[in-house]
């Protein structure tokens, strides 16, 4: 967070962002963490894979774009689905904390980073009105913070039930293309789809409580998505 500022109507009244989808704006990302209040919407195009963080010893669910590091199938001219995880859309933007003098608990604010290729003050839209207020692309930013904040909750809850009922498993993902080129995606882990058909009536009831049932069967379902990457990047190849 040391590149991030927290943001405030005075010295950034002129900030505004590009919206557009390039690469050059730092779309050209493989994957990005997705939340399960979003996995309905992100399934209807990417698969959904768990991903350790060894760097950072965390565990999370991802959206999956492309097959190296650096490829985003989606993006040209323009990003081409219909719903973008919300990781994505939220740049530059982030939560902070502050430390308020007589509380003993830290403030969340919003903070961005300043030198993100978005962030300029001559394109896109402003952050701030003429009267120092919050723009509606400001309140969606913050409603979309707020939703991030609790998905980190709520990914929390999913990698622990899926430790707990032993659903992760380690998988390589194999992928060939038409011109006989070989892909291998190591480092993520699917739902054992075996192991979750055999879950106990007391295990599903526990999920579902949860609300976690739904999300999980959301992952299962996403992995079709696969397919659809092959055939983008096959497009790709001519």
């Amino acid at each position: 967070m040391s590149n991030f500022e927290m943001l405030n109507n005075v010295e950034h009244a002129d900030l505004r962002i590009k919206l557009d989808r390039t690469p050059e704006y730092g779309d050209d990302v493989m994957f990005c963490m997705t939340y399960p209040f979003e996995f309905r919407l992100v399934l209807s195009h990417y698969p959904i894979l768990i991903y350790q963080d060894k760097d950072n010893n965390t565990i999370f669910p991802i959206a999956l774009f492309g097959f190296e590091e650096g490829e985003n199938l989606f993006l040209d001219n323009g990003w081409n689905a219909r719903y973008i995880p919300i990781m994505v859309q939220r740049q530059p933007f982030s939560i902070g904390f502050q430390q308020v003098k007589g509380q003993s608990e830290k403030q969340q604010v919003i903070t961005f980073n300043p030198l993100h290729p978005r962030v300029n003050k001559e394109i896109g839209e402003r952050v701030f009105n003429d009267h120092g207020g919050y723009t509606p692309y400001l309140d969606q930013v913050v409603k979309m913070l707020e939703s991030i904040d609790t998905g980190h909750q709520q990914n929390a809850l999913l990698i622990e039930a899926l430790v707990k009922y032993e659903l992760l498993e380690e998988s390589t993902i194999a992928i060939t293309l038409k011109d006989g080129s070989n892909y291998e995606l190591v480092g993520f882990s699917t739902v054992a789809e075996d192991k979750f058909e055999s879950l106990s009536a007391e295990a599903l009831k526990d999920l579902n409580d949860q609300k976690l049932l739904l999300p999980i069967t959301n992952i299962i379902a996403s992995m079709s998505n696969l397919g659809n990457l092959v055939d983008i990047r096959n497009t790709h190849l001519g």
